[in-house]
């Protein structure tokens, strides 16, 4: 989905108090289905142009306002090329940037980069005034990222008791604490 938010750094993802929950379900060796929903402030929504750029109907999305947010909620099938952005222009930070690869034998590799979230932490680190005002701006809202598939063979997230579904669940501690620095990448090898 062109539009959605997937890899920014955390101090913008703090600053328009951006919450995830994507699944991305892999198909086959080219085809997942991506689902889930993308929430903002609706004061930040309306900061930003407020426009159909943020939830475009035509790549599955379905907007909801309400007088505290802006809730885009997402499900479309498509090619990884078409669901995926590996090389998301810097000029449009609203791209997904994740990675599907089909590796041989119906499985299929998923990346999301979260190191690249770390960039730009290292000046609101500096400023105890702004980390305390985003993380009372950020409490209770996570960032949540899962793949899914018949069988996960390996994921550095948390495998399901069934096996069928990795996750990674990001909290605000995980975003703005000093270890965040140390992020690492959401990878998990999943079978069709």
């Amino acid at each position: 989905m062109r539009g959605l938010f997937l890899v920014l750094p955390a101090a913008a993802v703090l600053a328009a108090c951006v919450e995830v929950d994507m699944t991305v379900e892999v198909l086959g060796e080219d085809e997942a289905r991506l689902t889930g929903f993308i929430q903002m402030e609706r004061q930040m929504y309306e900061m930003t142009g407020g426009d159909d750029s943020f939830c475009p109907e035509e790549d599955g999305g379905s907007l909801v306002l309400s007088d505290s947010h802006a809730r885009c909620t997402f499900d479309q099938i498509g090619t990884f090329a078409e669901l995926m952005r590996p090389d998301a222009a810097d000029d449009v930070p609203t791209d997904i940037q994740g990675e599907l690869t089909y590796l041989d034998s119906n499985r299929v590799r998923a990346l999301f980069p979260l190191s690249a979230m770390n960039d730009g932490m290292d000046e609101m680190m500096d400023d105890p005034q702004m980390m305390a005002m985003m993380r009372q701006m950020f409490a209770g809202m996570s960032i949540s990222f899962t793949v899914q598939g018949r069988e996960i063979e390996s994921s550095t997230g948390t495998i399901s008791d069934d096996g069928t579904r990795a996750t990674i669940q990001l909290g605000v501690d995980d975003l703005i604490s000093p270890d965040a620095a140390q992020m690492d990448d959401f990878e998990t090898i999943v079978r069709f």
